[in-house]
């Protein structure tokens, strides 16, 4: 699962993937960066700590282990070399709950990477997490981060977080050599004349498994935001996950339905319901390539088509697997595009500590991130041509020119919110004609999950 993890952008998923508390190896800076990118990152951490060696430890909590860990890991060997700072970071299984934990007994750790923006802004919001926002360039915050992610770590008006990375979400895959529809669609209506009419002459247009485990649903989920997010645009979108738009109100019911015209039709999806709900979510895709193929289209993050190409036989990146984004359902909304990713919250106020985030909020940081091949840098100050993979050059492009970005509604959510969102879709996969009475009870679930501490 190396590369599914951050294509998910969920806390659950890479608790699965994650091993138990442990304490990270020694690394070094990324050897796949390019020539000078290291020297000008090391430059930028030692600006961030205004040419002071300030020593000392800043111990970090996450979910990464192994090779991820490795490369995220290797991103910070620059500031620990220009400040003599070291990072340590210990990874934990199970984020929320240890995080919390180590909370109560007063052993909160210096930072937190973590995947579910949702915990972070809430803990922001009971005055756990420390104000970045004055440490900070402010315009060349605005500049390189999307307004949306910047939202989305405010609270108050204050900044309490930065985003390590971004996985562009819901891209729509296909094989060039087997797919004949428009690439890309004008818009949702348009791919769904093709879909339709590919329906009716006995082929199939979709593959798609939610099955992840305890996690299973996200991927629906997603989906359903994505029809959020770009048939009613960013207020509509916003007030949801903040808990101020019903789970009832048209919008979300539209979503749903939209998901529902795939997921519960047997000539739409391959397999029909019982296999959207059976099949993992990371070996569905692989029904495009089957002989013959069950499919044309499959949604999913941007990391799918270098996995695809690591592990299916004969499969090699842009000749047999590319994508176009998610087709917007209104013109208004074609510019806006939704991520997933981490973001790193600070509990302890320290020069060690703000030199750090300094330091994550530069373009110079962010070509490391870029150039480990394993993300895309959320900082948008860095060009596509630092990303090794031509499928996530096209990724980071798509990134760049959105009018607005938005994160993962599902992790933005609390996290009680996001585990209803996922059993509902499950529900209503099984049950189609329940709809109302799901929503209904997502209401009841949103009283009490943003409830005020």
């Amino acid at each position: 699962m190396r590369r599914l993890i951050f294509g998910a952008g969920l806390s659950t998923v890479l608790a699965l993937a994650a091993a138990c508390t442990s304490q990270a190896p020694s690394t070094q800076a990324p050897a796949s960066a390019a020539p000078g990118a290291v020297q000008a990152a090391k430059d930028a951490a030692a600006k961030a700590a205004d040419g002071k060696q300030l020593g000392g430890t800043l111990n970090l909590l996450g979910l990464l282990s192994g090779e991820q860990l490795n490369q995220y890991l290797s991103t910070f060997k620059p500031f620990e070399d220009a400040t003599g700072t070291t990072i340590k970071y210990e990874t934990t299984a199970d984020l929320p709950a240890v995080l919390q934990t180590r909370i109560a007994a007063g052993r909160a750790p210096d930072l937190v990477s973590d995947p579910s923006a949702g915990q972070l802004r809430q803990l922001a919001t009971e005055g756990r997490l420390v104000p970045i926002g004055d440490w900070l360039d402010q315009a060349a915050l605005r500049k390189d981060f999307p307004a949306g992610l910047i939202d989305l770590a405010s609270t108050g008006g204050k900044l309490y977080g930065l985003f390590y990375n971004a996985s562009v979400q819901n891209l729509i895959w296909y094989d060039p050599k087997t797919y004949d529809g428009p690439k890309p669609p004008a818009d949702w209506a348009d791919l769904q004349r093709w879909t339709s009419a590919q329906a009716s002459s006995g082929a199939t247009p979709w593959c798609l498994g939610v099955e992840s485990g305890a996690a299973s649903g996200w991927l629906g989920a997603a989906m359903i935001e994505q029809f959020v997010l770009r048939q009613s645009g960013t207020g509509p979108y916003d007030d949801w996950w903040q808990g101020k738009l019903r789970w009832t109100s048209p919008q979300v019911k539209a979503a749903f339905t939209a998901f529902g015209q795939i997921s519960t039709d047997p000539k739409q999806v391959a397999g029909g319901p019982t296999a959207v709900l059976t099949t993992s979510f990371s070996t569905s895709p692989q029904g495009l390539y089957a002989k013959p193929p069950r499919c044309k289209l499959t949604p999913q993050a941007e990391w799918l088509g270098n996995t695809l190409a690591q592990t299916v036989p004969d499969v090699k990146a842009v000749d047999d697997i590319d994508f176009f984004t998610f087709p917007a359902l209104d013109a208004a909304n074609g510019g806006l595009l939704e991520t997933s990713g981490e973001m790193l919250g600070a509990f302890k106020d320290s020069p060690q500590t703000r030199a750090f985030m300094r330091y994550l909020a530069t373009p110079q940081f962010a070509t490391l991130v870029g150039s480990t091949g394993q993300w895309l840098p959320a900082n948008r100050g860095v060009s596509a041509e630092q990303i090794p993979s031509a499928l996530s050059k096209k990724a980071a492009q798509a990134y760049a020119k959105a009018s607005d970005v938005r994160y993962a509604a599902q992790s933005a959510m609390p996290p009680a919110m996001q585990s209803a969102f996922f059993k509902a879709v499950l529900d209503y996969v099984k049950t189609p004609s329940s709809l109302d009475q799901i929503l209904v009870n997502l209401d009841e679930q949103q009283r009490a999950a943003y409830k005020p501490a």
